[in-house]
C-alpha cells in the first residue's frame, strides 16, 4: 500500500497502469485481502486487456495493518479483522478461485520457498496470475519507518495518552525536508 496515506484500493489498478506504461517489464503487486476486497475487478480488466500481473495477495483475515495501527494509537480492536466483526455469519472468501473466475492463473502459497517457486512460475505464464498467501494477522517483521498518523490530544483512555506523547515524540524527530 502507499504507506503514508494508506490509499488502499488502488494497487491492482496502480499495477496495470505500470505495466501499460512499460509492457516490457514484469510488474510485481502486493496487496492485501481487504484492499483486494475493496477493489478487484481490475485483474479481470488486466486479463482482457492482455497486461499481465503477478498479483501477491497476503490473507489474513481482514484489515491486519489497519488493526495493527489502531491498537498502536491505544485503541482497543474494532471491526477490522473479520473474525472480530459483528457479524451474522463469517464467510472465508476463496481468493485463489475469487481470482480464478476472473481469468487470472493462481496458486496457494505456503512457505518462503512456494513463493519464490511461485513468482518464477508467474513470470512465465501469459496472463495475470494470483499468488494466495496465508499470514498471520498478529505477527509483524520489525521496523524502523515512523507513520505519522494523528492521534487525539483527549482522551479519558490511558492508551491513548500514551499513544499521543509517543506521537510528539516522534514529531520532534522528523526531518522536515528530507
Amino acid at each position: 500500500c502507499e504507506f503514508g496515506f494508506s490509499c488502499m484500493g488502488y494497487e491492482i489498478a496502480g499495477a496495470w497502469g505500470a505495466k501499460m506504461a512499460d509492457e516490457t517489464r514484469d510488474v510485481l503487486c502486493f496487496i492485501g485481502d481487504g484492499s483486494y476486497l475493496m477493489m478487484n475487478s481490475d485483474i479481470y480488466s488486466t486479463v482482457l486487456t492482455g497486461h499481465k500481473l503477478i498479483v501477491v495477495l497476503c490473507d489474513n483475515g481482514g484489515f491486519a495493518v489497519i488493526n495493527r495501527l489502531q491498537n498502536a494509537k491505544g485503541v482497543p480492536s474494532f471491526n477490522n479483522q473479520i473474525a472480530d466483526c459483528k457479524i451474522v455469519r463469517q464467510v472465508d472468501v476463496d481468493f485463489a478461485a475469487h481470482a480464478a473466475s476472473m481469468g487470472a492463473l493462481t496458486r496457494k502459497v505456503e512457505s518462503l520457498t512456494d513463493l519464490e517457486d511461485a513468482i518464477r512460475w508467474a513470470k512465465g505464464t501469459d496472463r495475470t496470475t494470483v499468488l494466495v498467501v496465508k499470514t498471520d494477522a498478529y505477527q509483524w517483521t520489525p521496523g524502523d519507518a515512523w507513520w505519522d498518523v494523528g492521534v487525539p490530544e483527549v482522551s479519558a483512555r490511558p492508551e491513548v495518552e500514551k499513544a499521543r506523547a509517543e506521537q510528539e515524540a516522534g514529531r520532534k524527530r522528523q526531518r522536515v525536508g528530507v
